[in-house]
């Protein structure tokens, strides 16, 4: 009998199949390092928001120490007032011209004494806070007025019951972004 011959097909070779539970490894492990990913990337905007607060809670505080100086200022100011009694029942405070000091070292008048406390609180002010003014003068709206403007409107003459005398400060804050102003009102 003859033989038949069968078509002989070729043999691929042997590929071996990972076991199912290396492949869940290696799935599970990819999962691993994405997760690792998205947790430095949360991580790393929750830094740079930590980085931001404090940044603004320093300039804040900055903000705050120029407020207190300017505070400070307008006190001392109203301090130098009440000490020169009779340059205040003279009208000498309402807005004193910058001028010479000299006369706090051989004896002032009140008039003089009104400019010069005057002078060495306008140099204060320029030495302690960024962009700083201030004017002392006169007033019935205290609450408005800029560095160029400080509108004092004059109502209110003194020495009388009803007028107000009012010092007003204003200095560049690095917290706003137009002047920023404090003022205190001195009455009899």
């Amino acid at each position: 009998m003859p033989m038949i011959e069968i078509p002989h097909r070729p043999r691929r070779p042997f590929q071996a199949r990972p076991p199912r539970r290396a492949l869940q490894i290696r799935r599970v492990l990819g999962y691993a390092l994405l997760e690792a990913l998205v947790a430095v990337v949360v991580a790393s905007v929750g830094f740079i928001g930590a980085a931001r607060l404090q940044t603004l809670g320093m300039k804040m505080s900055s903000s705050a120490q120029t407020r207190q100086k300017a505070v400070l200022l307008t006190y001392q100011m109203m301090d130098r007032v009440r000490a020169n009694r009779a340059g205040y029942g003279l009208g000498a405070y309402d807005n004193p011209a910058v001028g010479s000091k000299a006369c706090l070292s051989v004896g002032c008048t009140p008039a003089t004494l009104a400019v010069a406390d005057m002078t060495e609180w306008s140099d204060d002010i320029a030495a302690q806070l960024p962009g700083g003014s201030g004017v002392v003068c006169v007033d019935s709206t205290p609450d408005d007025g800029t560095p160029v403007a400080p509108a004092c409107d004059g109502v209110g003459a003194l020495p009388t019951e009803r007028s107000v005398l009012v010092v007003k400060v204003w200095w560049t804050d690095s917290a706003s972004t137009g002047p920023t102003r404090f003022f205190a009102e001195i009455r009899p």
